[in-house]
């Protein structure tokens, strides 16, 4: 796909979209990738607080496999 093709499918989308966060989530995305600012800065507090709480979980060995959660998807999508 050319990068004017890609241009217009992307202002398309987001022309579409009335989801504030959706539109939030792609401003952090492009400015974080063109390096404008940190996502870190970017996200809410409760997005912070969620992450640092995985983090803590990880560190404390609270973790689920993949191939555990891959067979807990596919349950739930009915693709045994």
């Amino acid at each position: 796909m050319a990068t004017l093709e890609l241009k217009n499918n992307l202002l398309r989308m987001v022309a579409e979209t009335d989801d504030p966060l959706i539109l939030k989530q792609i401003t952090a995305l492009l400015a974080s990738l063109r390096e404008e600012a940190d996502w870190w800065d970017l996200i809410t507090e409760a997005e912070k607080k969620k992450i640092e709480e995985g983090m803590r979980q990880a560190a404390s060995g609270n973790t689920v496999p993949h191939e555990a959660v891959r067979a807990d998807a596919n349950r739930l999508l009915g693709k045994n």
